[in-house]
């Protein structure tokens, strides 16, 4: 991570620290892990006068989650909800790409307009593994052709939406270069496939999306005058974009400013200036009061590295050369603007509620049901354990209780059986563990655990119904679920609060509440074949 990302991390850690009052709530929701997008996300936004909460949904658990009715946007109730997709969770390439992709699309447009949110969809970029390597380019269904397909029916299908706007994760790979935007390690241990530069590259275009759809889009220039030694280097791009729509003003901390400078050019190109010792908030309010803006509206532009606190709005630092000067400033992208669209059909976020239902023939027992999902169940052996141990502890939203230790689950490796998941878009493997304790006539699960890409698939009663089976087998008459709340297995005790509705077990499943996790550590009673 380059000196200058970690640089804006660490200022969104101070901003949360701070007592910031967030005017938006933020949900992102992506087949792969994208926590890292968060600060860059939310610090531009804090910047453009738009401070959010930012909360992220379980990853590659998209169309279940937009289409439960207790899902993660009907528990977070975003204002804004982005949603990625890759392809490489899709499946194989080819056709099938769009097919599913599509399925995403529409399930997080009607999730956003069920909420009454503002849906920011992230096409997908163009993947890097093409088995056909330089043979791909003259393959018609290979990787390009099948994502570029794919990529535009997406576009087709959202572009029009007023209440739809579309960030582009291929424009960011570009930007920062292959070489540099792909993290296989990372992908391989948390599921995260880009690198920060990416995420912070993502980040800045979401949230000037976001900023131009809530009118809170750049107004002003305010020329630092303090920091500006130059200003004959930015003559030109300032009357460029004083053409487009901007204002041009300048604050410094006294007096002829540019007199002193030598730069009389300058005077009629500025719609106003505030040049007193008072401090820069103080400064930034009179000139948005001057020219009947918001505070947010204004863009500080100075070569200096730290503005200071209390910039209401965004800041443009321009580097130390004035020769890159008016280059940087254009960069900046100041003047982008949202194209008019005209809808052709359906509903915006202003009619939500009389389009709440997702599109015909989408439901989430008919795309799970798609799926062909098999599990399989095998003993865990001494050599699994770490493996498993290791699942166990990443294993947050669907688990009984803290996770124990290695050490604790070598100890009991006979009551413990991995749950091996596999459909039609790829080979998870071990997807989850599972415990129970055999006690004459009743079995007890303490340890249940999965692994957010296996969920929201029916993965979670296979697996009880599988132990109420062996249970029976067995001459039990009961399986016991014994659960504590962690503060993060939300979505294990809704799904333990529905156990009656399991139905089809040959003995009762009950789930109970404890205060505390169960003696997970002692003796096991018997093992399970």
């Amino acid at each position: 991570m380059s000196a200058e990302l970690f640089a804006l991390r660490s200022r969104w850690q101070a901003v949360c620290r701070t007592d910031r009052a967030p005017v938006l709530r933020i949900g992102l929701l992506a087949s792969y892990t994208v926590d890292p997008l968060v600060p860059y996300l939310g610090l531009a936004l804090h910047d453009a006068g738009l401070p959010a909460t930012v909360d992220v949904g379980p990853f590659n658990q998209v169309v279940q989650q937009c289409l439960a009715g207790d899902g993660f946007p009907a528990t977070v109730r975003p204002d804004v909800l982005l949603v990625a997709q890759r392809l490489e969770e899709a499946g194989p390439a080819g056709a099938g790409w769009v097919e599913e992709l599509l399925a995403g699309a529409d399930a997080a447009v009607a999730a956003a307009r069920r909420q009454g949110a503002l849906l920011v969809y992230v096409l997908p970029a163009i993947p890097e593994d093409r088995p056909c390597g330089y043979g791909d380019a003259v393959d018609a269904d290979g990787v390009t052709a099948a994502a570029t397909a794919a990529r535009e029916r997406l576009r087709d299908r959202l572009a029009a939406d007023p209440g739809v706007l579309l960030v582009d994760a291929e424009e960011a790979v570009r930007a920062v270069g292959a070489r540099h935007a792909y993290h296989p390690a990372l992908f391989r241990f948390a599921k995260i496939p880009y690198t920060e530069e990416v995420f912070a590259a993502l980040g800045a275009t979401t949230a000037g999306l976001v900023r131009r759809w809530y009118g809170a889009a750049p107004r002003a220039l305010v020329l630092d005058g303090d920091a500006l030694a130059d200003p004959a280097a930015l003559l030109p791009v300032l009357r460029e974009l004083r053409a487009a729509g901007l204002a041009v003003t300048l604050r410094a901390g006294g007096p002829g400013w540019w007199s002193a400078e030598g730069c009389p050019e300058l005077l009629p190109v500025l719609d106003g200036w505030a040049t007193d010792a008072r401090p820069l908030p103080a400064q930034l309010a009179e000139i948005a009061a001057e020219l009947d803006l918001a505070p947010a509206q204004l863009v500080l532009v100075t070569a200096a590295p730290d503005a200071g606190p209390g910039v209401p709005g965004a800041t443009v630092r321009l580097g130390a050369d004035p020769a890159g000067w008016a280059d940087a400033l254009r960069a900046a992208r100041l003047t982008d603007r949202l194209p008019d669209r005209r809808w052709t059909g359906g509903a915006t976020v202003a009619t939500a509620a009389a389009s709440a239902d997702p599109p015909a023939g989408l439901s989430l027992d008919d795309f799970v049901s798609s799926l062909d999902v098999r599990v399989a169940y095998r003993p865990v052996t001494a050599d699994d354990v770490p493996p498993v141990a290791e699942l166990v502890a990443r294993a947050h939203d669907f688990a009984l209780c803290p996770a124990p230790p290695a050490g604790v689950l070598a100890g009991r490796a006979g009551d413990l059986l991995a749950v091996e998941v596999r459909d039609r878009l790829g080979d998870y493997g071990t997807g989850g563990l599972v415990a129970v304790r055999p006690d004459g006539d009743r079995w007890t699960v303490d340890l249940f655990s999965l692994s957010c890409p296996v969920l929201g698939k029916g993965v979670e009663a296979a697996v009880l119904r599988e132990l109420a089976d062996r249970a029976a087998a067995a001459g039990a008459g009961e399986v016991r679920v014994r659960w504590t709340d962690t503060g993060r297995n939300g979505t294990a005790a809704r799904f333990l609060s529905s156990l009656d509705g399991l139905g089809g077990t040959p003995v009762p499943v009950r789930a109970v509440r404890v205060d505390a996790a169960g003696p997970v550590a002692a003796e096991p009673a018997g093992a399970l074949e």
